[in-house]
Formats: C-alpha cells, structure tokens, sequence
C-alpha cells in the first residue's frame, strides 16, 4: 500500500522584502529545502513541497519546490492583507512561515518568529508595526504547531512575554555558508589609502550606530578610517546630535559581493547592537576572515563565543581600546580569523532546512 503524500506549503511573502536578515533566513532555509529535496534526504519521503509567493521570486532558482504566484490585491494594499486572507486559500497540508507575522488561524503551521524587538525595543519602529506584532505574534504562539526561532536569547524572550511556551520553541539558529558564496573579486567597491573598520549601519535605535560616531575620532588619531555600510539617511544621522567625522566614509547600500571585499580587508567589523535575535553580520565577518569587535548585548556572546572581542555598547574607550589591540597586533588578527571561521562552522542552513524537515515529520506523524 502506497505511503500517504505529505503536503507542506512555504509561505513566500519574504520574496517582495528587502534584504533583511530576517529575507535571507527565509530565502536560504527555502533553497537548503529545494537542495534537501532533490537529494531525496531520507527527511523528504513522500513530501511535497510548494511556494505560494505575491511574486515571482527572483534568484532562488528552485528546482523541486514548485512556486505558485497569487498576486497580492491592488485593493485594498494593507499590511497582512495578503498572508491573512489571500494566502490560506492556497495551503496544501501544513505552512512554513519564515518571516514572524503569518496566517494566525492555520494549526498545522510552523512559524519563525525571530526576535521580540518591537516588545523590547519599541522605540525603534512604528506604531503600526508595533501594533501588528503584538496583535499577531501572541496569536500565532497558540495557533501554531510549533514556533522556531534563531536565538536562546530570542527564545527566552518567546516564553518570558508568554508568547508561547518553551517545549513548543525550536532554536535553529541562522545560517553562515551562504557568504561563500560572495565573491571579493567581482567587488566594484573603490577603497581608499589607509586601513579601515567597517560596520552596517541602520536606522533602527537599538543598533545603536551612534557610537561608531563617538568612537571615530580615536579611530582616526590610530590612522584607521570607518566605512558605514546600509541604508542610513541624513535624517538619522542628524538625529546623533553629532558632526560626522572626516574619517568615516558612508558607503550606502553596497551589494554582497563589495561586503566581501571590504570585509576581507577591514582590521576588523563593528557591531554594536543594544541587542540582536542573532546576529548575522558577525558570522558572515567570520567567514570572510575578519575578526569582530560586538557588544557584550544580548545575544551576541552565545552566537560569538570567545571568536570575538567585546565592549559595553556604552563604552566608547571600551571600543576604542578593543580596535587599538586588533590593529596593532597581526598576530591577534589572524588568532581572531582563525577562531572566527571554526565558529562560523556551526552555522549551516542545511542542517536548519533538516530541523524543519523534523518538525514537519512530527506534525505529520500518525495520531496527530
């Protein structure tokens, strides 16, 4: 007798989103998926895969996973229209939700809710999206099948807000192989005559990019520069309260293939979030050889382990002091390097896609 076909729909909403780390969670879980698939990982048995996405995606190249577009509505365009009432129609079997907010009625579902910031760090987004997360997130905690998320920082937080309670969390951590993929050589990213520190800069106020322009000049007077990558805007700038230095070079958003480039050339990368559901940057750094200097925020330590160096995000001399001993020191670099790219090792999105393909397999178990 032939074996029941299990049916799981990916809910595709994150193909219309900036690059966020959240995006790229959802869009390198899903290739890891397609890859698993093809392979016919004994995980896969009998599983069907398909996208249903507002658009046609672009870059994921999938192979296995058939994508369905369901175009989102002209009319009324809001938030959460699309995944609240356009998306259910279309699930075959159980839904996989990358990207925190999802359908909140489906059981057979398993969401990723990433981090809490908007509980936590309110001040840093809007009243809007600040409503919709506390709305929905509660509401799929006790809908859902299970709840992933990329943190035990980040889980802490889930069960601390009883958002859902902690036998029904998976950690999966992110991924890091994906920045193999970025090639320095194909880089159009001009850099200039003296050494550098980089780091990503963001609007939002608990990544806390402010102190990169305190920290500046005592950079400069060490002869380092500090390129600033991502989207931040003048308005945000201004809102320092603070001149921008001679020696911090803006850059904008610069594609994976410039980060590459200035990452493996930077004496080092600075982040240094108040608080972070992972991380990405610092193991992407790692993976490029470039050691990193983070914040002893929350939860930067877990993700990091001792292949980083750490100061207060309030510190500046702090900061100041860790870049001075890295920019002196090769040997201290290249011990940095070394340890940075044994850590990045344990981020794989392979082995997330195969957490995923367990959950699964436990939602379709017989009985369920």
């Amino acid at each position: 007798m032939a074996e029941i076909q299990r049916r799981w729909t990916i809910n595709g909403d994150f193909v219309g989103f900036k690059q966020t780390g959240v995006a790229r969670y959802a869009r390198e879980v899903t290739v890891a998926l397609d890859a698993l698939v093809r392979e016919a990982d004994p995980l896969t048995a009998n599983l069907r895969l398909l996208m249903v996405a507002p658009r046609e995606p672009q870059g994921l190249n999938l192979t296995h996973i058939r994508v369905r577009v369901v175009p989102e509505f002209n009319k009324p365009r809001l938030p959460q229209v699309w995944a609240q009432a356009q998306l259910p129609r279309f699930v075959e079997g159980g839904l996989l939700s990358f990207c925190n907010l999802a359908p909140v009625w489906k059981q057979r579902h398993i969401v990723c809710i990433h981090d809490l910031h908007t509980f936590l760090m309110p001040e840093s987004y809007g009243a809007g999206f600040r409503l919709a997360h506390r709305l929905i997130l509660p509401a799929l905690g006790r809908t859902a099948f299970r709840i992933t998320t990329v943190s035990s920082l980040s889980k802490s937080h889930l069960v601390e807000h009883k958002i859902a309670p902690p036998e029904k969390i998976a950690v999966t951590y992110n991924g890091a192989d994906h920045a193999r993929r970025w090639d320095a050589s194909r880089s159009l990213l001009p850099l200039g005559p003296r050494p550098f520190v980089i780091c990503l800069g963001q609007r939002q106020k608990y990544k806390n990019i402010e102190l990169v322009w305190r920290i500046a000049p005592a950079l400069d007077a060490l002869g380092l520069d500090v390129y600033v990558a991502g989207d931040l805007d003048k308005a945000a700038i201004a809102s320092f309260g603070l001149q921008t230095p001679e020696n911090v070079r803006l850059l904008g958003r610069i594609s994976d293939n410039d980060l590459a480039a200035a990452l493996q050339t930077a004496r080092c990368l600075l982040f240094p979030s108040r608080i972070e559901g992972f991380g990405l940057p610092v193991v992407e750094a790692m993976i490029h050889g470039c050691p990193v200097v983070a914040s002893t925020s929350p939860c930067l330590p877990e993700i990091a382990g001792d292949a980083a160096l750490y100061a207060d995000p309030d510190d500046a001399e702090g900061w100041a002091a860790q870049v001075a001993k890295l920019h002196s020191s090769e040997a201290l670099r290249a011990d940095m390097a070394r340890k940075g790219a044994s850590q990045a090792e344990r981020y794989s999105w392979r082995e997330i896609a195969r957490t995923y393909l367990r959950l699964m397999a436990e939602a379709d178990a017989p009985g369920r």
